[in-house]
């Protein structure tokens, strides 16, 4: 067991596994979004404090980030576009990419993930918090009637309530520390260090998130890598 935790498995026998892993990590999504299905009147009241808590510390940017997407058409079609394919896509290359080339580093990225995912989602099902595009205030659903709408939030999957924390941003944040640690190539740590910060812009101007969603995001992802290191550092004692 400790071996699978620093090390993919071998051959099809590694396949096998990781997709076990992906499945039991989609099942477990599916599960908190059906606990959770009842639950937007409490989701939009804890939207509303939160929105209250960045008014009084003067964060509450979601408006202007909107306006900017008024004024300039095209950067709504590419903030719809950059949420979707921003996001699960690259996790996924990301960790098909490692996993073929570099075991390791892919045991620590798959590791981080986990944990991120495993003290995320309580949070989903304990205090779930509408995004601004479900609430009344006025925010628009920016991705809503694009060509990417089913494919931001498939129906069967998507949980609707859960803004904090940000998922985009702390498994994107994830991915750039991994794939910043591999690499010295100059445009490939450039793209790890813009990708999650343009996360954070599209989605608050898109509407699905709240500002404190993203430094809750953050910490998300900093609580997956320490756990990712803490594993590696045992299993080589060990």
């Amino acid at each position: 067991m400790t071996s699978l935790l620093i090390r993919r498995a071998p051959g099809w026998r590694g396949v096998a596994v990781e997709a076990g892993v992906v499945a039991v990590a989609l099942l477990a999504n599916f599960l908190v979004r059906r606990l959770t299905l009842d639950d937007l009147p409490v989701a939009t009241a804890n939207a509303h404090s939160l929105l209250a808590l960045q008014e009084r510390w003067g964060l509450d940017w979601e408006h202007a980030a909107q306006r900017g997407l008024d004024d300039v058409p095209w950067l709504a079609t590419f903030a719809s576009w950059f949420y979707v394919w921003g996001y699960l896509p690259v996790v996924a290359v990301a960790l098909v990419v490692l996993f073929a080339r570099w075991p390791h580093d892919y045991a620590r990225l798959r590791n981080a993930l986990l944990v991120a995912g495993i003290v995320g989602l309580p949070v989903y099902a304990l205090y779930p918090v509408a995004p601004p595009r479900l609430t009344d205030l006025g925010y628009a659903d920016t991705v809503r009637g694009s060509v990417v709408d089913g494919l931001a939030r498939p129906t069967d999957v998507a949980n609707e309530i859960g803004a904090m924390p940000s998922f985009h941003v702390g498994y994107l944040v994830v991915v750039s520390v991994v794939v910043w640690r591999l690499t010295r190539r100059w445009w490939v740590r450039a793209c790890c260090v813009l990708h999650p910060v343009v996360m954070c812009w599209v989605v608050v101007a898109t509407g699905n998130h709240w500002v404190l969603d993203l430094p809750a995001g953050l910490a998300l992802a900093l609580v997956g890598l320490a756990a990712a290191s803490r594993i590696e550092r045992k299993a080589g004692a060990g």
